[in-house]
């Protein structure tokens, strides 16, 4: 069995993208688990919800704009350092790790584009120099 999938498709970080949604429906859960209780919870829930709800926009913008990747990559990993003192240790951890986790390979993430790179057979070409032959 074959499938058609669209290369445009294939090239985009889904696993990275999937990890920093799922942290921030991790962290958005408990939360929301009673949400009668939201009033009582004060600050603690404002500032979970905030955090999961951009984690989860930012493991949007990785798997919409591969290209930009890095950028929501940093995102998501500095949103998870300051998930661990603003929402219940970052998720109890587990919201905290995915996050890390993902975010990483968010920033390692390499679309297809090869243009500006040389192999380590061309030489590297001197400014104002003629190139060597």
């Amino acid at each position: 069995m074959h499938l058609n999938i669209p290369p445009a498709v294939l090239g985009r970080p889904w696993t990275a993208a999937t990890l920093i949604c799922v942290a921030g429906a991790e962290m958005a859960y408990f939360p929301l688990r009673r949400p009668e209780f939201l009033s009582f919870q004060g600050t603690a829930a404002t500032s979970t919800l905030l955090i999961a709800g951009s984690l989860f926009g930012c493991g949007l913008h990785t798997a919409a704009r591969p290209h930009r990747a890095t950028v929501s990559g940093v995102a998501a990993i500095g949103l998870a350092v300051l998930s661990f003192p603003l929402a219940n240790l970052g998720g109890f951890f587990v919201g905290m790790l995915l996050a890390v986790v993902g975010g990483s390979l968010a920033v390692g993430w390499q679309t297809g584009d090869t243009t500006g790179r040389t192999s380590v057979d061309t030489p590297t070409p001197v400014p104002g120099g003629k190139a060597s032959e």
